[in-house]
């Protein structure tokens, strides 16, 4: 079956190809049984010596509440060298509590908790910190913030907020030596937040509150990086002005963004024009930042191309700005020779960034469905589907320019985990590469086109699909779901660079594998 599918592609050699020169290494684990179904990659970490840490995190099921972290140390053949499980456990009067993340420094690993601790009147951020060696966690608190300032939220398992900003988030920098913990202030008439800037040894940076005179609802956070020294935070928002609102062309609003020092504040606002951008992404260079977004001519919701702002890193002055419309061959690849359709419900997945400085903008058409049907008893259950469908690529050279825009065609979708659907991404050299599951068959679509299909947790094969520095792209399958124990985790794969590879989670019920892809 395979062997006929792969000369039918051979035909396609022009678009697509069927490869059997990428090269991989292949690394798994021996199989293991946890005492908790639900586990996924949050961390991973070399050692110094060849090996690496995992960290996972994990949730009980149905009828436990149990939460916690598995901290697991391999050498370099996966081999377990120890291992250790710490639950998360809190006293009564500590409320709302959420692990927000986890960093390392050398043979130490931080867990940034954050809680309320009802005693106290406040939210305490405090970090629990061991070493890879013994696992002995102390508890060091890191900040507080007094109960009555903050706004009323609560927290998912992962740490996220009930909406888009309340509630506190951590995020780390690239080159994971700082991270930022933001805490969402209480106030009616002003968007509010505290930030706070840590590098890999906890000592602070920044403490810094950040406040914009616009009511909460129209100011949404884009996105908060930290620079590559791990000294600066930079704060991207989409703001809803009334000067905004008389514009007769493109988005009614602008991008502001922020740059925050440990003694200094500054706020460049741009507009996107006549162009509507639905959202941008900041992307932090050694001498330069970039924010980078789609955009379209007509409705906030379909996609024309790619836009570019470039600014200086200090001064924040927008030093060029462009608008990409999407490429012949991006359109041959998504609808064939059909050129009136229009692209809508990109996400962000990974901005990859070549030493060269070009951009690698990946991204995802993600929507949701809902599903209603009827019950025996005459009642009516509603279930939501979620949609992981086409990967869009396209690089972008050092000035802004669209050097090639890539769409690979694929449809998938769960109404339960999604951690097998979706995809990773990762550079090596001038190539990029995506991992993805697919089913058995590879679909043929009119105009000398293919399409990765559904998998499953039954069925699910890993490919690596290989784009090169002109923008052709080829395919491989590295895993049959036949010669696996498990299936894997496709979209929470962590990346090492300096290989590069890629650490997978695979898991079939309590029985799970840690794989690695070198490429």
């Amino acid at each position: 079956m395979k062997k006929t599918i792969a000369y039918a592609l051979f035909a396609l050699s022009s678009i697509f190809t069927y490869a059997q020169d990428i090269p991989t290494t292949i690394v798994k684990s021996d199989i293991f049984k946890d005492e908790y179904k639900y586990s996924q990659i949050t961390n991973v970490t070399e050692d110094g010596s060849g090996g690496v840490l995992v960290v996972r995190s994990y949730v009980g099921g149905l009828f436990s509440s149990a939460r916690g972290y598995y901290f697991e140390h391999y050498d370099s053949k996966l081999k377990l060298i120890k291992e250790y499980e710490y639950e998360l456990k809190y006293s009564d009067y500590e409320k709302q509590s959420s692990v927000l993340g986890v960093i390392t420094d050398d043979t130490q690993v931080h867990m940034i908790d954050f809680l309320y601790n009802r005693n106290e009147k406040a939210y305490i951020c405090s970090s629990l910190t061991a070493n890879i060696k013994d696992f002995n966690f102390t508890k060091k608190e890191l900040f507080r913030v007094k109960s009555d300032e903050i706004k009323q939220f609560t927290f998912a398992v992962t740490g996220a907020a009930f909406d888009s900003d309340s509630g506190a988030s951590m995020i780390v920098n690239e080159d994971k030596n700082a991270f930022a913990v933001t805490v969402d202030i209480k106030d009616r008439l002003a968007e509010t937040h505290k930030l706070f800037l840590y590098d890999n040894k906890l000592n602070k940076k920044i403490d810094h509150t950040f406040k914009r005179e616009i009511k909460d609802r129209k100011f949404r956070y884009e996105n908060i990086d930290v620079s590559k020294d791990g000294n600066t935070l930079y704060l991207l928002g989409k703001v809803y002005t009334d000067e905004k609102k008389s514009k007769k062309d493109g988005g009614k609003y602008q991008f502001e963004l922020t740059r925050v020092t440990n003694d200094s504040e500054q706020t460049q606002a741009f507009d996107t024009e006549e162009h509507y951008a639905r959202s941008l992404k900041t992307i932090i260079f050694q001498d330069r930042l970039a924010c980078v977004g789609f955009y379209s001519d007509r409705k906030d919701n379909r996609y024309k191309g790619i836009c570019y702002f470039e600014m200086d890193p200090t001064t924040l002055a927008v030093r060029k700005s462009k608008f990409n419309p999407f490429t012949e061959q991006f359109m041959i690849d998504k609808y064939g020779k059909d050129k009136d359709k229009e692209l809508k419900n990109l996400s962000f997945r990974k901005m990859l960034i070549k030493k060269d400085g070009e951009i690698v903008l990946n991204a995802e058409e993600f929507y949701m469905t809902t599903q209603t049907t009827s019950t025996g008893n005459g009642g009516m259950t509603t279930r939501t589907i979620y949609h992981y469908d086409d990967i869009v690529s396209a690089k972008l050279n050092q000035s802004g320019d669209i050097v090639w825009a890539r769409n690979i065609n694929k449809r998938q979708q769960t109404a339960g985990d999604e951690s097998y659907i979706s995809y990773t991404s990762t550079l090596k050299g001038n190539d990029t590469y995506f991992f993805i599951n697919t089913g058995e068959k590879v679909k043929k679509l009119r105009n000398d086109r293919i399409q990765f299909g559904q998998t499953s947790t039954k069925r699910s094969n890993l490919n690596v699909i290989r784009v090169n520095e002109n923008g052709d792209f080829d395919y491989k399958e590295i895993l049959d779901d036949k010669d696996n124990d498990v299936p894997f985790m496709v979209s929470t794969g962590a990346i090492m660079t300096d290989e590069p590879s890629v650490y997978f989670m695979g898991r079939k019920g309590k029985k799970k594998q840690l794989l690695k892809v070198t490429l």
